[in-house]
Parts: structure tokens; sequence; C-alpha cells
């Protein structure tokens, strides 16, 4: 049993309604779904449609248990890492972006693959494209390097820093991000598109999800969340999502990730105060968190800042 003197209430976050406030979540939703399709109207490559999710995070699916079996507990540091590696036994691998998400008994990367946008699901006699073969094939590889025995416990030595989830069953999900919905509506250049929706299900494996462009949205529970960059000095904030606010378990995260400064500079669609002010509230719960009795039990307050 905690005895009571070892129970303290941390410091509160900062409510004071003048200070500088992000765009609130209808907007923000609103103004990054148009961005997004007039990005997907210029039928952009690969590399741009990157670029367009590392500034966006909350756009990347897979975050907060709604891909696979576990994750209810959310991602490590609301952070998605950008083109991760996966080196160990066999052949090294970068998948574009990965969470890796927790709940009461599993530990459960989701490792996903983006392509081209305007690259096509089916042939017109509905076999299967090339491309669309390559990209899954991506997913087998992935699947491959988790089964080589020593690789998980490499994986968990990586990109696994909460000591209370180290034993936990590792779980990894796929998750391929191809194509348009159009190529399955009358027009899309197919005679039975429905048809070939169940024959694309009927593919995918049972630890694989695919998802068309069109169907990624901004979602409300991955508002706070943070790309990550993984350098050999460990994981780096690359950009905080347009929404990001701080709060009172900040400092356990930013004890790991670190300087902010960079990333910060690098977000998009926040005022240069905005930026300033959480600038200022990531260093302040980082010395707060820095300050705390390992021997104590904090009482944290619930609010974003």
């Amino acid at each position: 049993m905690i005895q009571s003197d070892n129970i303290c209430e941390a410091p509160k976050p900062d409510n004071d309604p003048n200070r500088p406030r992000p765009s609130n979540w209808e907007y923000y939703s609103d103004q990054v779904r148009a961005k997004w399709f007039d990005l997907l109207s210029t039928d952009p490559e690969e590399r741009a449609v990157q670029e367009f999710l590392e500034l966006h995070p909350a756009m990347i699916p897979g975050g907060s248990g709604d891909i696979g079996p576990g994750g209810h507990h959310g991602s490590q540091m609301s952070a998605v890492f950008r083109q991760p590696n996966l080196s160990g036994a066999g052949k090294d691998f970068i998948p574009d972006f990965m969470w890796v998400t927790k709940s009461s008994s599993l530990i459960t990367p989701i490792l996903i693959e983006i392509e081209k946008p305007s690259k096509r699901w089916f042939n017109k006699d509905g076999s299967p494209t090339a491309k669309f073969a390559q990209a899954t094939d991506q997913l087998d590889q992935w699947r491959s390097w988790f089964a080589h025995d020593s690789n998980p416990a490499l994986f968990r030595q990586r990109y696994m820093f909460e000591e209370l989830h180290l034993n936990r069953a590792l779980k990894p999900q796929f998750v391929l991000i191809y194509g348009r919905d159009s190529e399955f509506t009358l027009g899309g250049g197919h005679s039975a598109p429905w048809s070939l929706r169940h024959k694309r299900e009927s593919k995918r494996k049972p630890d694989e999800t695919f998802m068309s462009f069109d169907s990624l949205v901004p979602r409300y529970d991955h508002q706070n969340s943070v790309t990550v960059t993984m350098t050999a000095n460990g994981p780096m904030p690359f950009a905080f999502s347009p929404v990001y606010q701080t709060h009172s378990m900040t400092g356990l995260d930013a004890r790991v990730l670190g300087d902010p400064s960079e990333a910060l500079e690098r977000s998009v669609m926040m005022t240069s105060e905005r930026k300033t002010y959480l600038a200022k509230r990531w260093e302040y719960w980082q010395t707060v968190e820095a300050r705390q009795d390992p021997n104590k039990t904090y009482l944290r307050s619930g609010g974003l800042e």
C-alpha cells in the first residue's frame, strides 16, 4: 500500500485564458481535409504525400487502437516514427511510418506503407496489378523480419521507452495505404467495381489493413500527436500536430524526446506566439519531471495548455 506521505500533487497545467491557444479542432479538421484533397487532386508523388503526413500526424492511422487488436492505451509519447529503420537479422527495412501502441497485454507496432496515390489496385481484367502485389509483398517482408528470433528483442531495445510495457507480447500490424476510392465506383475503369472491393479484402491477411488515400481523415484522438525521427542518439521530435497541447504528463515524453525547437519551427498552422509558448511549457514540464522524487507518487491534474 502506498503511504499517504508518499503522495504528492504535481504542478497544475496553465489555465491562463490569455495564453496563446491552438486552432479549435473543428477549424483545423476542415482546413487540413481541404489541403489534403487539394494535394491528392494534383496526382502527387509518394514523397509529397509523405511530407504532408509528417506535418499532420493526426492524419496517420494506427495511433489509438484504431488498427489491430491492441493499442487501446494509446501510443508511446503520442509519437509516430517517420521512416524508422528495422535492422537486425536478415534484410533491413524502412517503413514509411510506425506507431508503437500499447494495451494491458500487448505491444502493437503499427507499420505503414504508402504508395503514389494514383497507383491502381486491379487491372481491367480484374487481376491485381503488379504494383499492388509489390506493395503487399512489402508487408510480407516486414512480417518476416519480426519472425526472426532475435529481431523482436532488438525492436524492444530500440523502439520501446516505457519499462512497464517491456515484457508484454509483441503483435505487429501492417497497414497499406494505396490507391483511390474512385477505382471502386462506376466510371472507375471496372465493369463490376463493387465485386472488386470484396476481392481486395479477400487478399488482406488477418494482421493487415488496406486503406485508400481518400479514407485518411484527421482523427480527434490523434490530435496531440508528434512526428518523431529515430537518430543515433535516440528519438527526436520532427513536427508537432498543429493543434498539439502540453499537459501535466508532457514531462515524461520530453525526457525522452529532448529539444523541441527545430520541430516547432518546422510545424505548420501555428502562430509564432503559440510555438514560443509550447517551447516554454515543454521545458517547464521537462524540469518538473526531472525534479520529482522517484520514491513518491504524484497526482497529476488534467487539463491541456
